[in-house]
């Protein structure tokens, strides 16, 4: 893995009024926070401005805004506020490592301290949507909107629709199809919920498998994770063999390697047996929300 440069700002302390215990929100207590940013510092260090680095005093304020601001029952809560915070404000940060410590917490024995230590990774994850119900294009459009409104996600991509035959034996409408990039900041299971949340919203039901949906998302691919629980598994495990999928993932990342196949969505496309059944149905041409739909 390629190492990559970092900013620290270490042992910043702040007097909060964080904790389960009554007493730790009356009286508080101090707090000390130290921060990893994970960020490519050779354009500042080559040009020697400012603008191409993060202030360290700007890092400071954010810290103290969250660690000085409303009570927290656990100062992960608080560190997870801050990392947030930190990848919020600056852009170019890949990753932000924070820990918080209770010199001094209320409990009874002989200790040094207590802390938490989290890590945060501005991730890539690919999409798909798909709609066969009522006002197919709508859906997808609405489905959008709320993606790109969850918070720390953002829409940055999205491939032209195109009509599909159904899949599976269940007789059906065709569906419409499209592929989104985003850019987030919540591990795999949370973005799940926000995609479900979503589908929940637009009375997507779950009555017949491969059946008629009003709104279908679909976690492709994440970073190049591999990830395999009960409700989740990435990469999508068809993904190699659905030409709706495939098709409109080929227009917006050609080069993307699928994890666990290890090969790029280009030769997965060129070895599709059956490419026939999905036909474009609306460019993206750049105009228009999304580069689709009419403002």
């Amino acid at each position: 893995m390629t190492e990559i440069d970092k900013i620290t700002v270490s042992r910043m302390q702040f007097y909060g009024y964080h904790g389960a215990l009554p007493e730790e929100n009356k009286l508080g207590q101090r707090f000390f926070v130290d921060v990893d940013l994970s960020v490519d510092l050779y354009r500042a260090a080559t040009s020697d401005q400012l603008d191409q680095t993060i202030n360290y005093a700007e890092v400071y304020r954010l810290a103290q805004k969250i660690v000085e601001g409303p009570s927290c029952v656990l100062i992960e809560t608080v560190a997870e506020r801050i990392a947030e915070s930190l990848l919020s404000a600056f852009q170019i940060a890949e990753s932000c490592r924070v820990k918080v410590v209770k010199p001094d917490p209320p409990i009874a024995g002989h200790y040094d301290s207590v802390s938490i230590e989290i890590i945060r990774k501005r991730s890539i994850a690919y999409l798909g949507l798909g709609s066969n119900m009522g006002d197919r294009a709508g859906f997808l459009q609405q489905a959008l909107r709320e993606l790109d409104n969850t918070k720390n996600v953002s829409v940055t991509r999205c491939s032209s629709i195109y009509e599909t035959d159904p899949y599976g034996p269940v007789r059906q409408n065709d569906f419409l199809n499209m592929a989104v990039q985003i850019e987030t900041l919540l591990p795999p299971a949370a973005l799940l919920e926000a995609t479900q949340r979503i589908e929940a919203d637009l009375q997507r039901t779950r009555e017949i498998h491969w059946g008629p949906r009003t709104i279908d998302l679909d976690i492709l691919v994440y970073n190049q994770d591999n990830i395999n629980v009960e409700k989740l598994s990435i990469p999508h495990p068809e993904i190699a063999r659905r030409a709706f999928v495939l098709k409109p993932l080929l227009e917006i990342a050609p080069h993307l390697v699928v994890p666990g196949i290890n090969r790029p969505v280009t030769e997965l496309w060129q070895n599709l047996n059956e490419e026939e059944g999905v036909r474009l149905w609306k460019r993206n041409d750049g105009a228009g929300e999304f580069g689709l739909f009419e403002n």
